[in-house]
């Protein structure tokens, strides 16, 4: 059976309580004990101290305790005018026939005078009896303070019952105030509990009022974010869709053109059409391969074998690799690289990847002629603990707000980085994907010749 958290709380507020009230009534009682006993305690004292003054009278009068020995009577006698309030002893021994522990008396010699001798002098304190600075002997009182009596007993017992009655009351009290502090300490529980419901139906709208900084406060505000980060991946999904349904829909709406002219024979199946029909398949090829690409990145499925790499080496290479496409659409590719290897820890074909989008990218949306040639300037340092590698190139530039967008999955700025350059809009996408794989960061932003400069640093491997 489920018991909901407000009963919950509400028991263990009841609980704590009446644990509360059974520690005060034990410690009550304890407490009044000791009280009554060591009032008691005080007034047996008094009476002794009376009781002693006339024992000295006494034996001043005349002049020993030899009037006094063996004489139980009398001894009884001269205790009763003073009440000195003693019974019974109560011994802790087994259980067997009990013997009378009253007073006694004994000399300055530690000689027995008169009383009720138990045999054991260690259930007995004994008093200082002194006359005119001298001990003339000692009264020897039972260790137990006090046997109550039953009008004691009966006052101890309504003690007791009235401090039973206080603490039920206020058991019954917390058990009033319990109810409405448990419902009001779960109502923002209920609230996150009908909200948490509706969130996973798909209303992300939704926000709950936080009031207070207490712990659900902040859960509260956590809910509010995790609602507006969900709208936020539904918005980019929705979004994502409907980018990589155009994506595809444009190359095939001119494939399916370009065939229909062959069919209706408006076009002559020559060479120049077959090769735009192969222009049109193998920018639909990239971009399916493109997105096959960033979906494994995202999804972490790329496998990355992490070893030591030299990223002066890499880009060597890959401007070796490009030195035909970029003097065939006259871009200048000069390098700046420092002359001790970069090594950092990475995939080696990843990181050509990264470099090859980097190129393409340039090559795709770096103008160059003959006349004014275009410019890509690549240049690596490595800083402390850091490798930093620069791309730059020449115009077209990037509008400053664009920016922040660059890596974005399908962006492209309209101006200039259009689809007619042949880009699919998912290849910084995927650069950034390797870079923070590698534990590194990359940014965008203006190049000092007027395009766009990519920034990406990486950790090193430290030299021994």
């Amino acid at each position: 059976m489920r018991i909901r958290l407000r009963y919950q709380l509400f028991l263990l507020i009841l609980l704590a309580n009446f644990l509360l009230s059974v520690v005060l009534v034990w410690a009550n009682d304890r407490v009044f004990h000791a009280g009554f006993s060591e009032y008691m305690a005080q007034s047996q004292r008094a009476s002794l101290e009376q009781f002693i003054e006339i024992l000295v009278e006494d034996y001043e009068h005349y002049g020993s305790w030899a009037w006094l020995a063996g004489d139980q009577r009398s001894w009884q006698r001269l205790q009763r005018p003073h009440a000195v309030p003693f019974g019974e002893a109560r011994s802790t021994a087994p259980r067997g026939p009990r013997r009378r522990a009253g007073l006694q008396l004994r000399d300055a010699q530690g000689q027995w005078v008169v009383g009720a001798p138990t045999g054991d002098e260690r259930a007995l304190n004994w008093l200082a009896i002194e006359s005119q600075g001298q001990r003339i002997g000692e009264l020897g009182v039972p260790a137990q303070r006090y046997v109550p009596t039953e009008l004691d007993q009966v006052f101890a017992e309504q003690q007791r019952r009235h401090t039973l009655w206080v603490a039920l009351l206020a058991l019954l009290f917390s058990a009033l105030v319990a109810i409405p502090a448990a419902y009001w300490m779960t109502r923002p529980i209920s609230r996150l509990r009908q909200a948490t419901r509706e969130l996973a139906q798909g209303h992300y709208a939704l926000q709950l009022p936080v009031r207070g900084s207490d712990e659900l406060a902040d859960l509260a505000r956590d809910f509010n974010q995790l609602a507006v980060t969900l709208a936020r991946n539904q918005q980019a999904r929705q979004r994502w869709i409907a980018d990589i349904s155009h994506e595809l829909r444009t190359p095939i709406s001119v494939l399916k053109a370009e065939l229909e002219a062959l069919q209706d024979g408006v076009r002559q199946p020559d060479a120049a059409a077959l090769e735009s029909l192969s222009q049109d398949i193998e920018r639909l090829s990239r971009l399916v391969n493109d997105l096959h690409e960033l979906s494994l990145s995202d999804a972490g499925a790329l496998s990355y074998q992490m070893e030591p790499v030299d990223l002066r080496a890499l880009i060597q290479d890959t401007v070796r690799q490009h030195s035909d496409a970029l003097a065939r659409q006259h871009i200048q590719c000069q390098t700046d690289l420092p002359e001790q290897v970069a090594l950092l820890r990475g995939d080696r074909q990843r990181l050509a990847q990264l470099l090859t989008n980097l190129m393409h990218n340039s090559l795709k949306y770096t103008d160059g002629s003959a006349a004014q040639p275009g410019r890509v300037q690549i240049t690596l340092r490595v800083q402390g603990q850091t490798v930093q590698l620069c791309w730059a190139d020449s115009p077209p530039g990037v509008p400053e707000s664009a920016l922040p967008r660059l890596f974005e999955r399908l962006y492209r700025v309209d101006a200039s980085r259009n689809r007619q350059r042949g880009g699919s809009g998912l290849g910084l996408a995927i650069v950034q994907n390797i870079v923070l794989a590698h534990q590194g960061q990359i940014s965008a932003q203006a190049s000092p010749w007027g395009g766009l400069a990519v920034r990406v640093e990486f950790p090193i491997i430290p030299r021994d």
